[in-house]
């Protein structure tokens, strides 16, 4: 029995005469993938069909059909109608081969001009601009759940750790502050990568640009980009808008598990810092009293997966020369794995931020331990003219003291204290004591209560503010 050749794929089959092998044709197969495309592939379609329209390319009875043709394929790919054909490669090729099916041989005059090299170059610029504008609002609704949190709390006194170890009191209000602080940057990197990122490379073609005459301007301004490629094998085989968005992805994933790294470590027996949701946690198959905090540990576990996609990338794009190759098929996988995770960590870490409800009296507690105020003590004797190393000489030597007594050096009566310096009086009191302390802290950026309110109410002005 004669084996059945491979039929030709139409969309080239001018130039094979067997068609891709099984295997071939699934191993290179992407639209299980870049079928995420699909509304602003046909976008950008309608846009280019208008283009070619004004360029007297295509009759208005062809743009009316083709069109209508995408606008029926949106509408059955919304309403989960559309078959996707994986024979047919990718989201490009499965559009316009149900296109020629609807609306005939206006249909086969769309990709005049056009490569599936700017197309796909284009469709994932917009696609990732969209996604970033819903990450922005994610990050936006966190960080208000944030200042929220600081706001009730900006006066709780906590201790302030370096190397695991209590250093200084704090404020919670000031610690959660600084978690604000991490997401503001990452607002602002992600700002910054879209401006990159909003160049149009339609118009370039494969690699050299069009004969046609194709009015760049007017279509990136149709589909909404600021400006327009400069060089046409730099627009098809660029793809540094790709990994400078999994770069900024990947800090925010660091950031979102340290963020998560200290509630899991407030929230454990130990430290008993504060409580979470019961939504955002599990308990144990056979331990009855366990209360896991396991949402937080699946973002901290996950954000991995961010730094992982930005390697792949980086790894991807270092030997590729120019311009088009394949290898850059596999973008999107490792883009979109970031972009779904950032998304929904975002979501999800502020729920877990709302819910969770702070131990006041423990963190207070802790700030009467660790010899807290030790600096507070040394600064006390700068105060009095002695220099910063000699007065951290001198209390070094209180707090030894103070050690082998079993006791805080606030517990050391003032006999004691100046047996170590005669600079030493009634008036020290108020420097060991880690209430009255924090207020000393009163400088822009410092713990002081006072300080703290002023930059909540500055950054609910500026959360306000954003236009997304």
């Amino acid at each position: 029995m004669t084996k059945k050749e491979k039929e030709v794929n139409p969309l080239w089959g001018g130039r094979f005469t067997k068609g891709t092998g099984d295997l071939a044709q699934s191993f290179s197969a992407s639209v299980d993938i870049d079928k995420n495309l699909f509304e602003v592939d046909i976008k950008g379609s309608i846009a280019y069909a208008e283009i070619l329209k004004a360029a007297k390319i295509l009759t208005a009875k062809d743009l009316a059909k083709i069109k209508k043709g995408l606008n029926k394929i949106l509408s059955e790919i919304e309403q989960d109608k559309f078959t996707w054909d994986p024979r047919l490669e990718d989201v490009h090729m499965n559009i316009e081969s149900r296109l020629v099916e609807i609306s005939g041989a206006a249909a086969k005059k769309l990709h005049t001009g056009r490569s599936r090299n700017d197309q796909v170059a284009t469709d994932l610029r917009l696609f990732l601009m969209e996604r970033i504008d819903e990450i922005l609002k994610t990050i936006t609704a966190l960080q208000k759940s944030i200042v929220n949190q600081a706001d009730k709390n900006f006066d709780v006194l906590m201790p302030g750790f370096t190397h695991l170890q209590i250093a200084q009191p704090v404020t919670l209000g000031h610690h959660l502050m600084a978690w604000n602080e991490m997401l503001t940057r990452d607002y602002s990197r992600l700002i910054d990568a879209k401006k990159r990122l909003n160049v149009m490379p339609l118009g370039s073609a494969a690699l050299s640009g069009t004969r046609f005459n194709i009015d760049r301007e007017l279509l990136a301004k149709k589909l909404g980009f600021n400006e327009i490629s400069r060089n046409s094998m730099d627009a098809v085989s660029d793809r540094d808008f790709v990994l400078e968005l999994a770069s900024v992805l990947s800090i925010i994933g660091i950031h979102l598990s340290r963020v998560c790294e200290e509630i899991i470590i407030w929230a454990s027996s130990q430290y008993d810092y504060l409580e979470l949701s019961d939504e955002v946690c599990t308990g144990s198959s056979i331990m009855p009293q366990k209360k896991n905090p396991d949402m937080a540990e699946l973002i901290r576990g996950g954000a991995s997966k961010t730094i992982a996609n930005l390697m792949g990338l980086l790894s991807l794009m270092k030997n590729l020369p120019l311009t088009y190759n394949r290898d850059m098929q596999e973008d999107k996988a490792y883009i979109f794995d970031s972009l779904d995770f950032s998304e929904n960590s975002l979501a999800l870490l502020k729920i877990v931020i709302d819910g969770m409800k702070p131990n006041i009296e423990k963190m207070k507690q802790d700030c009467f331990k660790g010899q807290i105020t030790a600096t507070d003590l040394a600064d006390y004797l700068v105060e009095k003219n002695m220099p910063f190393r000699q007065a951290h000489s001198v209390v070094g030597k209180i707090v030894a003291f103070a050690e082998t007594k079993n006791k805080q050096i606030f517990e050391l009566d003032l006999k004691e204290l100046k047996k170590f310096s005669k600079l030493i009086e009634d008036d020290v009191s108020s420097y060991l004591d880690p209430a009255i302390t924090i207020n000393s802290r009163n400088q822009i950026g410092g713990t002081a209560p006072s300080q703290v309110k002023k930059e909540i109410s500055l950054s609910k002005k500026l959360l306000a503010k954003r236009k997304l």
